[in-house]
């Protein structure tokens, strides 16, 4: 058996809403065990045979119980944490949650933003990733550090519940639900300690589980961005004709962000690199925000932003929203998130100057939530911009430019073997 224990991370403080810490009871895993398909409803209602040759768990509607409705119509639509618990059940939903057809069912079916890695980006692998969970009784991972993977690794990327990690020399793709992971060959170009890839994972008629690797890489010496490209259905890596002339003296940030069959990247001139992964088409966007400030990708009202916040004194945050097109302003909003705090902590925290609290915005996706996720000192903030509500929660210890948030689903997907 795999035992399914937590690393928990642990806070003394009490002073928010919820507790920002890895969630994951201990679970058992069974490796044995049948796999069950579908419930499903019979179109017709033929006298029922003993010597009928329709299966077993193939269920007539009006013989469906409580159980048979929760498991086809509710269980797709729960995080991975949440069907975990009803493994103890019964076998008989023991044998329903490993198997491969929730799993992708359920990959396909949940979208939610689960919570967060991260981890502080150094070239030594000193500090192991660790996860925060948005809600700790529906979210969490067994391992957050990734002890499962055969060395340290960096979380660089995330898609779809699939996380993308390098190691000294490697690449891994990663679901740190099932702890399934792959090794990934090597590329052929030098992408550098801190790499600008973006994994891009799309469940949706995609039962087979393939992804993509996206890297783009500076040319040397030259103004000149390609792309390389692995591919999980070829197992192997190639260099894409396409390549980006239009990002002259910027540096790619690190990391990057996978939606709708396009991989994006940050700059440190504000602008953003698209690349259309089908297509191999690229393109940068221009962001019209004043000098010195940054920001997050973001997913909101299904479509890519660019989101900034600053805060305009007191407890008086800004939110400006780029997007469409031309990504200009489309909204800006004040909001209050009562900060409150001491005057101590204004001596001791050397990010606040001038009495402003300094802070960022977190990349993030949505699905029928639009939220912005704000990051200060002491408090992570969800804004729900349609609800116009505050949810206030912890951090994980002080505001820290080095420290990379990584935004994750908590899914059952699965990897399949890799072609040789």
């Amino acid at each position: 058996m795999k035992s399914w224990k937590d690393d928990d991370m642990t806070d003394s403080s009490d002073e928010s809403n919820h507790d920002m810490v890895d969630s994951s009871d201990e679970y058992e895993w069974e490796d044995d065990g049948i796999f069950k398909d579908d419930v499903k409803t019979v179109a017709f209602k033929p006298e029922w045979n003993e010597e009928s040759e329709i299966p077993a768990d193939y269920i007539r509607r009006e013989y469906m119980e409580i159980k048979d409705m929760a498991k086809k119509y509710v269980a797709p639509f729960l995080p991975a944490k949440s069907l975990m618990k009803f493994r103890a059940v019964s076998k008989e939903w023991n044998h329903w949650i490993v198997s491969p057809l929730l799993s992708y069912q359920q990959s396909t079916s949940f979208y939610k933003l689960s919570g967060y890695f991260y981890q502080t980006v150094d070239v030594d692998f000193q500090s192991n990733p660790d996860f925060l969970s948005l809600d700790r009784s529906a979210n969490g991972v067994p391992s957050p550090s990734l002890g499962f993977l055969p060395e340290r690794v960096k979380v660089l990327s995330s898609s779809s519940g699939l996380l993308l990690c390098q190691g000294r020399e490697n690449y891994y793709v990663c679901n740190p639900v099932t702890k399934v992971w792959k090794l990934i060959p090597c590329h052929q170009y030098y992408h550098g300690f801190d790499p600008s890839v973006v994994l891009a994972f799309d469940p949706r008629d995609n039962i087979e589980s393939y992804y993509h690797i996206v890297a783009a890489v500076p040319l040397l010496g030259q103004p000149v961005v390609f792309f390389e490209i692995y591919s999980s259905q070829s197992n192997s890596w190639k260099r894409s004709s396409s390549e980006c002339l239009e990002l002259e003296g910027t540096i790619l940030i690190g990391g990057g962000f996978y939606m709708k069959g396009m991989a994006y990247w940050n700059t440190a001139s504000n602008e953003v690199l698209a690349f259309d992964v089908k297509n191999e088409i690229s393109a940068v966007l221009h962001v019209p925000i004043p000098p010195g400030r940054y920001g997050a990708l973001t997913q909101i009202e299904d479509e890519l932003c660019y989101v900034t916040a600053y805060n305009d004194g007191g407890d008086v945050f800004v939110l400006d929203i780029y997007g469409g097109m031309y990504m200009s302003l489309k909204n800006s909003v004040s909001i209050n998130l009562g900060h409150k705090k001491s005057r101590r902590a204004f001596e001791e925290i050397p990010f606040i100057e001038n009495s402003t609290v300094s802070c960022s915005v977190l990349p993030c996706f949505n699905n029928a939530d639009d939220i912005v996720v704000i990051y200060t000192n002491e408090r992570i903030y969800l804004y729900h911009l349609r609800e116009q509500k505050v949810e206030t929660l912890r951090t994980p210890r002080q505001l820290n430019p080095q420290r990379r948030f990584i935004p994750y689903i908590n899914s059952l997907v699965m990897l399949h073997e890799l072609n040789n």
